[in-house]
């Protein structure tokens, strides 16, 4: 039998999900321009005159790849995200991202009680789609909720 959880413990894992979630996004390998490389060495590219600081490259600071298993969980959020309109959805993948509450109230042009007030609408929703998906597909992403608190889950949008 699923574990019963109460909507703010499922609430908590969604949002930890989420957070996970942004953080593989931002691990993921995207090239600078974000396309794809044409045929080029693997050498490093080195400079025609030694003593020329400015043709050195910064390197990148290295982060470890995302696990096979992490990419799975941000392919199973993501669609939660779905039932929200473009501005939550924005607003909650920011949050997620880390992003401050002052830099989103600044971003959105809106107070910052406001930015707080459409996130946690937001992330209700989000919650009622991952337990669907949870009840629907099984997917064990956010453990199965009560009947009387799937009825509480329930937004009309």
């Amino acid at each position: 039998m699923a574990a019963e959880l109460t909507f703010a413990e499922a609430r908590r894992l969604v949002i930890a999900a989420l957070e996970r979630a942004a953080d593989t996004l931002k691990r993921l390998p995207i090239p600078r321009n974000g396309m794809p490389a044409r045929e080029r060495s693997s050498w490093p590219e080195i400079p025609d005159d030694p003593d020329d600081d400015s043709a050195r490259v910064p390197l990148r600071s290295c982060k470890s790849p995302p696990r096979p298993r992490a990419i799975s969980e941000l392919d199973r959020v993501l669609p939660w995200l779905g039932t929200l309109g473009c501005v939550d959805r924005r607003i909650v993948w920011a949050r997620a991202a880390g992003l401050s509450w002052p830099r989103l109230a600044r971003e959105f042009g809106i107070s910052v009680g406001q930015v707080r007030y459409r996130w946690s609408n937001a992330i209700d929703r989000v919650v009622a789609a991952a337990v669907q998906d949870a009840i629907v597909n099984g997917s064990g992403a956010v453990p199965r909720v009560g009947l009387a608190k799937r009825a509480a889950l329930r937004v009309d949008t």
